[in-house]
């Protein structure tokens, strides 16, 4: 199965102007609603439909797209409970199908497909409904991966969670993505599914923010002594009248001393102790006065760079390169 140029274009432009909105979300309010993910599963959902039907009129791989529409509703909703069939609403009622579904996808699949020859697989010489049923049983997998993560707390931010189950639901396999502009390595066999190698462009990006910062901070001259070193690769100097009651983190604080107040700046934000005389009681401005007290103009402010935004970055070097890990294998 080769990916539709049409139905590509479609797919990526969406995914871009959904991560877009979600990262800018995040990166403002540090909170994306769950609304938008669920309107924006919609168009990946149909796309995917209509490319698979329009490949295959195999039921069980029909269904296996339902499979992936459920397995993303588990980000929201619980699956409905049959002792309460008689007061179901219109929503549990349909989640109730699209497990009906999802379970008739996977179970007729492994029927059909139990003896699948699995080096035929992996080479691309199986039937064409095999290799499909087989690339959305992975793609469920991959789901559940993030899902188990999520729950076990390895991946804390929720909506970085189901940003990277809607990618799976759009790009369920390299199969859906178009041939990349530059490739890695054209023998590749194996790779890792597109949403993980997403993940580790994003990695890539976040490793790359504090170098970027540090050259900002040398461009700009806030870099004034040795010690400043320590600050200027995660945070940048602002003018107090400039310091918002923003997503961002006051480095520069007041602690006791036995000589009275002094100033420190903090690599990380510290959890000021509510017994201090010069704690501030979470108010930006009061905070601010305070220092201005103590005769300084600047602090430093680390600004939050929710993971989204990486996510967001990584779907370039995805279209554009494809699979970071695989070339490393052997």
């Amino acid at each position: 199965m080769t990916a539709d140029p049409l139905l590509s274009t479609i797919r990526i432009s969406t995914l871009i102007l959904c991560m877009a909105a979600a990262a800018r979300s995040d990166y403002v309010t540090l909170h994306v609603r769950d609304t938008h993910w669920l309107w924006w599963a919609i168009p990946g959902s149909l796309i995917l439909l209509f490319e698979v039907l329009s490949n295959s009129d195999n039921f069980a791989n029909i269904c296996m797209v339902f499979a992936l529409v459920a397995t993303f509703s588990s980000c929201f909703v619980r699956p409905s409970d049959p002792r309460r069939i008689k007061d179901w609403t219109r929503n549990e009622t349909f989640i109730f199908v699209l497990y009906i579904l999802a379970i008739s996808g996977i179970t007729l699949g492994i029927i059909e497909n139990y003896d699948t020859n699995f080096i035929d697989l992996i080479l691309g010489e199986e039937s064409p409904d095999t290799i499909l049923w087989w690339s959305l049983l992975g793609a469920l997998v991959t789901m559940g991966v993030y899902l188990t993560a999520w729950r076990l707390g390895v991946i804390q931010g929720g909506a970085d969670v189901k940003a990277l189950i809607l990618v799976t639901l759009y790009f369920p396999s390299w199969a859906y993505l178009p041939d990349q502009m530059l490739h890695l390595d054209e023998d590749l066999v194996f790779g890792i599914p597109p949403s993980m190698a997403l993940f580790v462009w994003a990695g890539a990006a976040f490793i790359l923010a504090p170098p970027l910062i540090f050259i900002n901070n040398i461009v700009m001259g806030n870099v004034e002594s040795i010690s400043d070193l320590k600050m200027a690769w995660h945070a940048t100097r602002k003018r107090l009248s400039e310091v918002e009651d923003d997503n961002s983190w006051v480095l520069t604080e007041l602690v006791d001393h036995e000589n009275g107040p002094r100033v420190v700046n903090r690599i990380l934000p510290s959890k000021k102790s509510s017994s201090s005389e010069y704690s501030f009681s979470g108010s930006r401005s009061t905070e601010m006065e305070l220092l201005d007290e103590m005769g300084l103009e600047t602090v430093w402010v680390a600004r939050k760079h929710p993971f989204l935004v990486y996510l967001f970055l990584g779907i370039f070097p995805l279209v554009f390169f494809g699979d970071p890990i695989a070339p490393l294998i052997i």
